[in-house]
């Protein structure tokens, strides 16, 4: 019987996920707990497991490719089925390859040199074509002259040819494997050029450039989430409070070991523990107050940023909250941050202090009650600007929050816990 996997949904607002690598092949024994994928969406990059023993039967999708949430990645055929079918299963069938689409930089390395009596580009005259194709790519071979019977004999066109084959056929006649790749990457098509030549990597830049043609780069997973959380931020009823916190005692106790962040984690989550709605999230018509203190912090990994959660921080002493920021920041480093560690926060920091900025906004992260943007150290004085979510957290509460930080901040006993 046919166990299929599928892809995943790692939180709330993912759409699809990427494969990222298979752990097996086609053909391989598995059991269940087995890790057979590493799948990426929302910032995190997760395993995915087999719960049943069998034979890996089919992967549906490449690495690199993205697929619905939901949808089947990888079939395996469960032990009682593989069991009988032994005798099948010891070497993963060769399934006999379909004459299909080659790719470009394939095509260049493997197609030789296509004489010109073969291909002759005449836009303005019908031609009769024969061969197994189709009428869309018999006509398109017509208008440039290309002969598909010729070419099928010599293996340089499948069979049947479609329109795509034609294309490709076109494309790797007029340009140079460097100028092809540019072709590529900013997707032009043939028609944009005379095609009397073989195009060169430079010609091919002179009309990117002379027309501004920009480069379409799509979309990471990581990108669309940032923008369906950012998206969702904007949406919601926010109000902004401006003031100072006294950097005195935070400069006088980060170490090496205690960096700033650890103190402002600690003096944040003792707030939040003092006034509850910064500890509560919206969820239909209630509104949910957590008994513990757990803040999303934003970091950076080169320039992907990732607001991984800082759970129960009021539980915890200083040292342990270094010791836990050190070790996110190696997760980060390594790409093993999954979905879980992004979840369950109701409050959010985001600080520049380190890049030198004094001021500036921050977004609320996904359904946070609000988020403290915190710069550099300025006269002694560290600018906290507070975005809150109106919904949960009035002006008056929001003010009283800010009072807190301030008395904190110079509590030395906080400092010393």
């Amino acid at each position: 019987m046919a166990y299929e996997i599928v892809m995943p949904q790692l939180s709330d607002s993912m759409n699809e996920g990427k494969l990222i690598s298979w752990k097996v092949k086609a053909g391989d024994s598995v059991k269940s707990g087995d890790v057979i994928a590493e799948v990426e969406s929302d910032k995190a990059i997760m395993e995915v497991q087999t719960f049943k023993d069998g034979i890996v039967q089919e992967l549906k999708i490449s690495e690199g490719d993205t697929a619905p949430v939901g949808s089947v990645i990888a079939v395996i055929e469960d032990n009682s089925t593989a069991t009988v079918e032994k005798a099948e299963v010891k070497k993963p069938k060769t399934e006999p390859k379909p004459k299909e689409i080659k790719t470009v930089k394939e095509s260049i390395k493997k197609e030789p040199e296509i004489s010109q009596d073969i291909v002759e580009k005449r836009r303005d005259i019908k031609i009769e074509i024969e061969g197994m194709a189709s009428p869309r790519a018999k006509a398109l071979a017509g208008q440039y002259g290309i002969d598909i019977v010729t070419l099928q004999k010599e293996g340089r066109l499948p069979k049947p040819t479609h329109t795509q084959d034609i294309k490709e056929f076109i494309y790797k006649r007029y340009f140079t494997p460097k100028a092809l790749k540019v072709v590529r990457d900013y997707e032009l098509d043939y028609d944009a050029f005379a095609l009397n030549h073989k195009y060169r990597y430079d010609e091919v830049m002179r009309y990117i450039e002379d027309n501004d043609i920009a480069m379409p780069k799509p979309l990471s997973t990581m990108q669309k989430a940032v923008i369906d959380t950012v998206t969702k931020a904007q949406q919601k009823p926010v109000y902004h409070i401006y003031d100072f916190i006294d950097a005195t005692l935070l400069q006088e106790y980060s170490s090496e070991d205690k960096s700033i962040t650890v103190w402002l984690l600690k003096i944040f989550a003792q707030a939040m523990m003092d006034i509850e709605q910064f500890r509560s999230r919206l969820l239909k018509e209630s509104i949910q107050i957590y008994p513990n203190a757990s803040i999303s912090l934003a970091m950076a990994n080169g320039e992907a940023l990732y607001m991984p959660v800082f759970r129960d921080i009021n539980l915890k002493s200083s040292d342990e909250i270094a010791k836990e920021l050190a070790y996110m920041k190696q997760k980060l480093k390594e790409g093993r941050v999954s979905a879980d560690d992004l979840r369950g926060s109701t409050f959010g920091i985001s600080n520049l202090g380190m890049t030198g900025i004094e001021r500036f906004d921050a977004m609320i992260n996904a359904d946070d009650s609000g988020i403290a943007a915190t710069g550099a150290i300025k006269n002694g004085k560290i600018a906290v600007t507070l975005t809150i979510d109106h919904r949960l957290i009035n002006g008056w509460q929001g003010a009283v929050f800010m009072q807190r930080l301030k008395e904190l901040a110079k509590n030395e006993d906080i400092f010393k816990g």
